[in-house]
This record gives structure tokens, sequence and C-alpha cells, in this order.
């Protein structure tokens, strides 16, 4: 009986490298996996530039003191970009307005995609911008930025928390919304494919 040996990059491994190579593998995948779990981490405790953060909770209305105890969840938590906005529309069920630092902006949410007003599925996307005015309309949220500030329609891109909790996760939960990826900013996605 002849022992044929699985080939990798064309060289014969024997039965102790490729156990070597497999524990490598399981090792690594335990590691990136569990690496995105939701930890429970609030912005009050995150280690990002003290004196930034300071600044920004210092500026927190009282209105929105509660976005400090909302968990964020690891994928978020190395990003150093955010800011606290008060909603003052929901425009869709993945964007919204808000006033941030006396000016107006549009927001798209990162990582999701919600169904359009003028298309077959204008059912859908009521009942998307429904649940998204529950989430965020005249309230504070927590907007966190990835890779890219901006999209092609000038709208400001970013995960957004409310006191609810990540609202780009909570649309996916509720089943209003699907995942999307938008390279660059893929940070959250295996997070949001979590919440599917």
């Amino acid at each position: 009986m002849e022992i044929k040996w699985i080939t990798l990059e064309r060289r014969k491994l024997s039965m102790p490298k490729r156990k070597k190579h497999i524990g490598f593998l399981i090792l690594f995948l335990t590691f990136a996996l569990t690496a995105c779990d939701l930890v429970p981490i609030t912005l009050d405790e995150l280690t990002v530039d003290s004196s930034s953060l300071e600044y920004h909770i210092a500026e927190i209305p009282a209105e929105a003191q509660g976005l400090l105890d909302v968990p964020l969840p690891s994928c978020v938590q190395d990003l150093s970009d955010y800011h606290i906005a008060y909603v003052t529309r929901v425009i869709d069920g993945d964007s919204i307005e808000v006033e941030m630092d006396g000016q107006k902006e549009q927001v798209r949410y990162i990582g999701v995609n919600a169904p359009e007003y003028y298309s077959e599925e204008r059912a859908a996307a009521v009942v998307a911008a429904d649940l998204n005015r529950s989430l965020v309309e005249g309230q504070y949220v927590l907007l966190i930025r990835d890779v890219s500030d901006r999209d092609k329609y000038e709208r400001l891109l970013r995960y957004v928390f409310s006191e609810n909790g990540f609202v780009n996760a909570i649309l996916v939960e509720e089943g209003v919304a699907e995942v999307k990826e938008y390279p660059p900013d893929t940070t959250c996605q295996y997070h949001l494919f979590q919440s599917r």
C-alpha cells in the first residue's frame, strides 16, 4: 500500500510538519475569530489619546451622557476619529442628517444597505426608515470613522451608536438592512456579518 502525501506549494510535507501547519492554522483562526467579539468596553473606558478623549467627554451635552455607557464592539476600539452629533432628521434606513460642530451634515452608515424609497422595495424602505427613526431621531449619537471620511455624494461615512447600541448592527439584526462591504471601510464587517 502506497501512502500519498498532501502537497502544499509543490512540496511534500511529512506527517509532523503537516501537523505543525494544521496546528498553526487552528491557532491563527482561533485568535482571529475571538478578536472580533463584543468586548464590554465603553466610550468612557477607551484608551486613545487621552487629551483628545478628555476634550470630547468634557464637550458632551448632559442629554448625551448615556452614550458613555454604550458597549463598543472590539472592531471600533482602535479607531480614534469620533464625534458626538445630534440627529435632526432620518433620511432613510441607512442615512441620517446630524448637527455637529454647529453644522448640518448627512451621514451614511458604513457596512450596511437598506432598501431605497424609489424602488420596488418601497414598503421595506419605509420599515427600515421607521426603525432607524426610532433608534436615533432627536437623539445624540456617537459617530466613528473607519478609513474614508466621505462618499462620492459628500456624506460622512460612519459607524453610528445611540443609547440603543450599535445602530448599523441593529438594522441588520432586525432584518431591515443587509450587510454590504464598501472597501476600504471594512473594519467592522465581521461584526456586522455576525449580526445577521
